[in-house]
């Protein structure tokens, strides 16, 4: 009886043994696949978003609007990340719009200028319910309509717009310290640091809770003329981003998010102001 007890133990033991060297050598081919998936899906990206609207017409319309930038060391110059080329207009029409870069003050800047700026409104469109079983083929197509000016039949305003999507950055983004190392509106300056335990409203910005970062401001230069009710409004947005597929994309981000509203005819510069959002996502 005692033998066989002895080999019994001894063969839980190998089993045990063996067991052990089964999942250790599962857990390195995971680590070893799961390290392949997140390095062949890793990238890092900028987007960059600008909107613009304005309730009525703008005469002689120039904007001088701030853009990502970064201080290139071997140029000795402040570089913006934006290439035109690369970017894509939504309601602007580029026979009556100038869209370029330009210099002020040793800042690259996105220059929009235009002898007339008028708005676009459209129509609303009632959603219409479908129905189980009822195909959505048979139901009637909306019918959009267009005008320069506000009225019962066109009251949505729709924005001027203009996206830019940057992949494969050639480098892994500084996500948690942006200031110093990664592409910023220039020139800023920061107004307020932030480190709040539950989501806040900034200037119409939301911040969520457990968030960092700072409230900062930043140069826009405009001029044009308008009627004395009008107004212009512009948001433009920019985050930098790093994202990898393991088991699901995980990513984590940078972002800035400033915006500004001007009445009637505009000479001058004016603040913009919004938030900087650093270290969202996972590490």
């Amino acid at each position: 009886m005692g033998n066989r007890s002895r080999v019994l133990g001894k063969v839980l033991v190998l089993a045990l043994v063996l067991m052990a060297i089964l999942v250790l050598s599962f857990v390195v081919v995971l680590g070893y696949h799961m390290n392949r998936m997140e390095s062949e899906s890793y990238d890092s990206a900028y987007h960059y978003e600008l909107t613009m609207s304005t309730t009525g017409s703008l005469e002689n319309a120039i904007f001088l609007i701030p853009l990502p930038s970064y201080y290139n060391a071997s140029t000795g110059r402040n570089e913006a990340v934006i290439d035109l080329s690369t970017v894509s207009f939504t309601n602007v029409d580029p026979e009556s719009v100038s869209v370029r870069l330009e210099e002020v003050g040793g800042v690259q800047m996105l220059n929009i200028s235009s002898e007339r700026i008028t708005p676009l409104y459209k129509n609303y469109i009632e959603p219409i319910g479908i129905m189980p079983g009822q195909n959505e083929s048979e139901l009637p197509k909306p019918t959009h309509f267009y005008s320069d000016r506000y009225s019962e039949e066109t009251p949505v305003l729709l924005p001027m717009e203009m996206h830019m999507y940057r992949s494969g950055v050639d480098h892994e983004i500084n996500t948690r310290s942006p200031i110093g190392n990664e592409p910023l509106f220039m020139p800023y300056t920061i107004v307020q640091a932030l480190d709040n335990d539950a989501g806040i409203i900034v200037d119409d910005n939301y911040v969520p809770g457990g968030a960092t970062g700072y409230i900062i401001e930043v140069p826009v230069i405009l001029s044009f003329d308008a009627d004395e009710g009008n107004v212009l409004s512009i948001t433009a947005e920019f985050q930098g981003m790093n994202e990898w597929w393991v088991l699901g994309w995980r990513s984590n981000s940078y972002r800035e998010r400033i915006t500004m509203k001007c009445t009637g005819p505009c000479s001058g510069t004016y603040a913009a102001r919004g938030v900087l959002i650093t270290g969202e996502g996972v590490y």
